[in-house]
Order: structure tokens, then C-alpha cells, then sequence
């Protein structure tokens, strides 16, 4: 093995320990989060849980934001391949915005930690750290499952079951907004019905809504 065979092979062991440690620290901060929720996990306690220094940590993620844009990334590269085919397999592109939204509750349902995460994440009301190269990976991700939102309205409106008049982008995001409430509700059900002075059935929430929500986009012209 000659010298340039040996630098290589030495450069690629290293780069192997690093996307592995980076990956550890990662299953830890998700671990954490789980545990704890976005405020309760600190840089001091993923030290702790990895056995690294806080220094250490440092090097792999510049501050918390780029942590949890790294674990957010890796959330939604776990959960995009659903939404896809839910939207692939529809019909029409009024079935696929259903499609995609149900599929997207369905996973808030078996992973509530993942969602808490992001409503906390996205609720500290400060301005967040976007400079570093975790946070716009993570963008990339948010724009993605933006833009199957957008491919969906936008077939609507080509096969005719999504209005015409529909502006395909701020839709999305509208949709994609008021579903956050939706679900908040519905990961807190106990705690909203007794706040509500009425027997409410909250289990009828997320359906309803996803029929107003295809009513409102509904061109009239399919079933």
C-alpha cells in the first residue's frame, strides 16, 4: 500500500468516526428531547448523556438551533417518504392535499414528542440562528414538504377538482398553519375539553376540519 493509498484510507476511517459520533449525538439529543421536550434538553445534559465535552459538542453543531435543525431534518427525512406516497397514490389533487394532511396527523399520533418538539422549537419567540449549515439543510426539508403541498394543489387544479383561483404557495402554507392548531388540539384533548363549557367530541376535530378544508378547495367539477 503505497503513501497516498494510506492517507486516503486513514482521511475516510476519520470521516467514518465523525458521521458516527455526530450520529450518536444525535440519537442522544432525540432521546433527550423526547424526554425533557425542546426546553428541558441543554447542551450540559447532551455532554453528560454522549460523554463528550460541551467543546466537543461544539465542534459537530455551532449552538442548540443547529442541533435541533440537524434532529429535525432527520424527523422529517423519516416521515416525507409517508406523506409522498399517501399523495402519489391519490386520485386527484384534492384527494392528494387529504391525503398528504391525514398522513401527516396519523404520524403526530404515533410520534407526539416529534411534534411538541417542533411547536416548542418554533414558539420560543426569539429569533433563531439560521446561518449554519444544519439550519439550512433543515430549511431544504421544510421547503420540500412545502412544495408537495403546492404539487398537489397544483395538480388539483389541473385535473379540475382544485378552484382555479387557488394561489398554489400561500395556500400550502395556510393550510399547513391552521393544521398546527388542529393537531395541537388534538394531541391535548383532555386538557381543551376542560376548558370548553360544552360536551364537545374532539375525537371529530381533525375530520372535520379536513372536510371544510377540502370543501373550501373543492372546485365543484369531482366528486
Amino acid at each position: 500500500v503505497g503513501p497516498r493509498a494510506s492517507v486516503l484510507a486513514v482521511t475516510a476511517r476519520r470521516e467514518r468516526e465523525r458521521t458516527a459520533r455526530r450520529e450518536a449525538i444525535l440519537d442522544a439529543a432525540q432521546e433527550l428531547i423526547a424526554e425533557q421536550g425542546y426546553h428541558g434538553m441543554r447542551m450540559d445534559g447532551l455532554a453528560e448523556a454522549t460523554e463528550l465535552s460541551k467543546g466537543t459538542l461544539y465542534l459537530y453543531f455551532e449552538n442548540k438551533d443547529a442541533l435541533c435543525a440537524a434532529v429535525a431534518t432527520r424527523l422529517i427525512d423519516a416521515f416525507i417518504p409517508f406523506i409522498d406516497r399517501a399523495v402519489s397514490e391519490a386520485a386527484t389533487g384534492l384527494d392528494g392535499v387529504r391525503a398528504l394532511f391525514q398522513a401527516y396527523y396519523d404520524h403526530t399520533q404515533e410520534n407526539p414528542h416529534h411534534f411538541r418538539f417542533a411547536l416548542e422549537w418554533l414558539g420560543t419567540g426569539e429569533r433563531m440562528d439560521d446561518s449554519t449549515e444544519a439550519f439550512q439543510a433543515y430549511r431544504g426539508r421544510v421547503g420540500r414538504m412545502l412544495l408537495l403541498v403546492v404539487a398537489a394543489l397544483q395538480r388539483g387544479q389541473a385535473d379540475g377538482s382544485v378552484r382555479a383561483d387557488v394561489d398554489p404557495l400561500h395556500q400550502a402554507v395556510q393550510l399547513w398553519t391552521s393544521f398546527l392548531g388542529v393537531i395541537l388540539v388534538a394531541l391535548n384533548k383532555e386538557s381543551i375539553a376542560q376548558r370548553i363549557p360544552a360536551p364537545v367530541d374532539l375525537e371529530q376535530l381533525v375530520p372535520l376540519h379536513l372536510d371544510a378544508m377540502v370543501r373550501a378547495l373543492s372546485s365543484g367539477e369531482t366528486s
